[in-house]
């Protein structure tokens, strides 16, 4: 589905955690069926996490799910949120996306970053800070290198290039944003982004994000330049069904689960929690809305207006909940949720 300048466009986006009660192959096919499920309502994108050794996410390698994902879907979009381009090796990277644009047909939603953890970075190697920005500059500035050219030099060698992004000069960019310094960098180069952090302080950072997108908007060299309406995102935890109670009691079960594996790696290491995370709270950095189509429909709506997003990211899919529950969820915000919006 093509996006809708002016108007909200959704998709949805997933950790891929790990289950007490699949297996791995099962919860890869659940995410499957997900897919093929948005592709039929006509979801616009699908974005997937990349996490190491947590439970939050056994995506480990999000282009061998998203190319399965290629291959049972058509028309919707799918891609990262983010490829952590410290944790992948530059050339292997770039033709891994050009082979996703590729089999997709020019599908290919692109996110990219640095990894919110330092304790995944430990995995690869990454000591600090510095030397995982080192990386990630690294990796990006071959990235456009190699689009922009049929040879490269890679490690003292020029290598030829045989494979091209089929969307050019390549697929639509992401990049999350959390703080000022980040969306000063997202909204100069026109990165579509998703704001973590509270829906008050959200809207704060969408003006900031669009006041500096305006001023820099025609300046030479922008990353993202070749797209002309930037997404202003937000994930949103969802339940949706037919009984409020019943909805709202699955729902909460599956966010503190999903909270659990969020914090799985900082208590694990004896460090502080990072993120403000309740259910319910104003502060939190992700909250849930669980109820009837009509009760989260009008909850959405004060949401959107709180936020100043032009860009919904539904999570039906968390903290161990069935998939047939999952499933539900997007049925119902496709019929009866998505046309209030």
């Amino acid at each position: 589905m093509a996006p809708l300048p002016g108007r909200m466009n959704f998709g949805l986006f997933d950790w891929v955690e790990h289950s007490e009660r699949l297996a791995p192959a099962q919860v890869f096919e659940h995410k499957l069926e997900l897919a093929e499920a948005a592709d039929q309502a006509g979801f616009h994108a699908y974005l997937l996490a990349e996490h190491q050794g947590t439970p939050l996410s056994i995506n480990a390698s999000p282009a061998l799910l998203l190319s399965a994902m290629i291959q049972r879907t058509r028309r919707l979009r799918l891609g990262a949120l983010t490829f952590c381009l410290p944790w992948h090796d530059p050339y292997r990277f770039y033709n891994e996306v050009c082979m996703l644009d590729q089999l997709s047909g020019g599908r290919l939603e692109l996110g990219v970053g640095r990894g919110v953890s330092p304790l995944e970075s430990l995995i690869f190697g990454l000591e600090d800070v510095e030397a995982s920005r080192r990386r990630y500059r690294e990796t990006l500035d071959f990235f456009f290198a190699a689009c922009a050219s049929r040879v490269v030099k890679y490690r003292g060698h020029d290598v030829e290039l045989y494979n091209k992004p089929v969307q050019k000069p390549y697929p639509p960019l992401w990049f999350p944003s959390s703080n000022r310094d980040s969306i000063e960098y997202t909204a100069r180069h026109g990165y579509h982004t998703a704001i973590i952090s509270s829906h008050a302080e959200a809207r704060a950072r969408f003006a900031q994000y669009r006041e500096i997108w305006s001023e820099h908007r025609q300046d030479a060299g922008r990353h993202n330049a070749h797209v002309c309406s930037p997404f202003l995102a937000r994930a949103q935890h969802l339940v949706i069904g037919d009984d409020e109670r019943q909805a709202i009691q699955a729902g909460v079960e599956a966010y503190e689960t999903w909270k659990s594996h969020m914090h799985h790696l900082t208590r694990k290491h004896g460090r502080p929690d990072v993120l403000p995370l309740d259910p319910f709270a104003e502060r939190s950095v992700q909250r849930l809305i669980a109820g009837t189509p009509a009760s989260v429909a009008a909850q959405l709506k004060a949401v959107i207006e709180e936020s100043g997003m032009n860009y919904l990211l539904c999570v039906f899919s968390f903290g161990g909940l069935p998939p047939r529950t999952a499933l539900r969820s997007l049925e119902l915000f496709a019929a009866e949720v998505r046309p209030r919006l």
